[in-house]
C-alpha cells in the first residue's frame, strides 16, 4: 500500500476536526524533536551566541573554595635539575614578540634582559607588528646572525606559521623556544624544542568561578573571546563548561569572539552595545586584561558604570592599576610575567648548556586572584613580578647557580 492510500484511509476514519487535532499534535512533535536535536533543549547555543539554561545546578561552595585557595601567594618548586647556567655565558637568543607593542609580552623580554645580564648572555629583540612576513624575516635575520636559540613570545606566534624556516632553524642548529603559545594541557607545537606553557583553561575557570561567586549564581555575562590563538578556543571551552557546571539554570552568557587585529576598533562597540541592550547584564569578562582598556570606558558609554563589573586574566601592572583606582575591574587572575621571563631562560640556557629542557614546559605559573582585598600587594603603582613572593625567584637562581 502506497503513502497516498494511507492519507485517504486515515481522513475516512476521522472527522474534519478530528484530523486538525491530529495534525496539530504532529506539528508540536516535530518542533521538540527538532529543538532536542539542535541543542534548544540544554542551552547551547554558538559561539557567538547567548547560553542560558545550562545543564549543572548552582554550586557556590565549590566556586568560593576555589576562589579562596587563590587569594594568596603561592608555593613553588623549581620543576628539574639544577644547571650551570653560567656556561651559557657569550651566547646569543634572538627574540620575537608577537607584537612588539603588547605589554605582556614586552615584560617578558624586559625580565629575559635582566637575567641575561646576570649571566653575560645577549638577547636581541627582532622589533615586529604582529604581522607573519615579518615573523619570517625575524627567523631569517636569526639564521644569518648565528643565534644561539630562538625565543618566540605570545600566544598568536609559532612555528606552524613559518614551517619552512623552523625547518632551516633546525638545519642551522639554531633551537626554537615558544611561550604562552598552548595550554598546558596541549602538545607543544611541531618544530619546538622547548617551550613554557600557559595555564588558559584554569584561568578562564577561576574567573568564571568569580563572576558565579559574586552574582550567586545570578549571573548574566558578555565573554569577550580571541580564539584565533594557537590554543584556539581551549580558554573559552573552559569558562563556558564552568558556567555551565557551577551556576546552573540561573546564569546567562554571551560569547563574542574579537580577532587581536580587531581589538581597538570591536571591543568598545560590542561592549557598548551589550550593555545598553541588556539591562540584566552584570559582568563583562574579557580573556585577556588588555581588552579591558577598550571594554571599560565602553560600560560607561553603555551607561552601566553602576552596574556592570569586570573580571579578566593576565595581571598587567596598568590593568591591575584600574582595580586601585575605580569600581569597573573587580578582579583579575593575576600570573607572574615576571615568572614566565624566568621560565623561558631557563628553557634557553638549558638548551644553550646541553641540559635536558622541562619536556612539558610546566613551571607551576602560579595563578592569583587579584581585588581590592589584596591588589596593593602587587605595588602602587603596580609592577611586574611583585605581589608573588621571592619564592620564584629564588628557587631559579639558585638552580642556576647563582643563588
Amino acid at each position: 500500500m502506497d503513502g497516498g492510500d494511507v492519507r485517504s484511509q486515515t481522513r475516512r476514519l476521522m472527522s474534519g476536526r478530528h484530523w486538525a487535532y491530529a495534525f496539530a499534535a504532529l506539528i508540536f512533535v516535530a518542533v521538540i524533536v527538532l529543538a532536542v536535536s539542535c541543542g534548544g533543549v540544554d542551552g547551547n547555543k554558538s559561539a557567538n551566541g547567548p547560553n542560558s539554561g545550562a545543564s549543572g545546578t548552582c554550586d557556590l561552595d565549590y566556586v568560593t573554595k576555589q576562589i579562596n585557595d587563590h587569594e594568596g601567594i603561592a608555593d613553588w618548586a623549581y620543576p628539574g635539575d639544577p644547571f650551570d647556567a653560567k656556561k651559557a655565558a657569550g651566547k646569543t637568543i634572538f627574540s620575537i614578540q608577537e607584537n612588539s607593542t603588547n605589554p605582556f609580552t614586552n615584560t617578558i623580554v624586559a625580565v629575559m634582559k635582566e637575567v641575561a645580564d646576570k649571566i653575560g648572555v645577549k638577547v636581541i629583540d627582532y622589533p615586529n607588528q604582529g604581522q607573519r612576513t615579518q615573523w619570517i624575516q625575524g627567523i631569517q635575520q636569526a639564521i644569518s646572525q648565528q643565534a644561539d636559540v630562538i625565543v618566540l613570545s605570545g600566544g598568536t606566534i609559532g612555528p606552524i606559521y613559518f614551517q619552512e624556516q623552523a625547518a632551516a632553524a633546525e638545519r642551522a642548529g639554531i633551537p626554537i623556544v615558544t611561550v604562552v603559545d598552548r595550554d598546558l594541557t596541549q602538545d607543544a607545537e611541531p618544530g619546538t624544542a622547548a617551550r613554557v606553557g600557559q595555564p588558559y583553561a584554569e584561568a578562564a575557570r577561576l574567573d568564571a568561578d568569580w563572576i558565579i561567586k559574586q552574582t550567586s549564581c545570578r549571573a548574566n555575562v558578555l565573554v569577550i573571546t580571541s580564539n584565533e590563538l594557537i590554543a584556539g578556543d581551549i580558554n573559552s571551552s573552559a569558562a563556558r563548561e564552568e558556567f555551565d557546571r557551577y551556576c546552573g539554570n540561573g546564569c546567562t552568557t554571551r560569547f563574542v569572539n574579537v580577532p587581536l587585529s580587531q581589538w581597538a576598533t570591536k571591543i568598545g562597540t560590542t561592549t557598548q552595545t551589550e550593555v545598553s541592550s541588556n539591562p540584566d547584564l552584570n559582568y563583562v569578562f574579557p580573556l585577556y586584561d588588555a581588552m579591558s582598556q577598550f571594554v571599560v570606558p565602553a560600560i560607561q558609554l553603555g551607561g552601566g558604570i553602576t552596574r556592570v563589573k569586570v573580571a579578566s586574566f593576565n595581571g598587567t601592572p596598568g590593568i591591575l592599576r584600574m582595580i586601585q583606582t575605580g569600581d569597573t575591574v573587580e578582579m583579575i587572575v593575576g600570573e607572574n610575567e615576571a615568572h614566565l621571563g624566568y621560565a623561558a631562560m631557563d628553557q634557553a640556557m638549558r638548551l644553550m648548556t646541553g641540559a635536558e629542557p622541562i619536556g612539558d614546559g610546566d613551571y607551576g605559573i602560579p595563578l592569583r586572584v587579584f581585588d581590592d582585598s589584596n591588589v596593593d600587594e602587587t605595588g602602587v603603582p603596580p609592577e611586574y613580578g611583585v605581589g608573588y613572593g621571592d619564592q620564584w625567584r629564588d628557587g631559579f637562581l639558585k638552580a642556576w647557580g647563582l643563588g
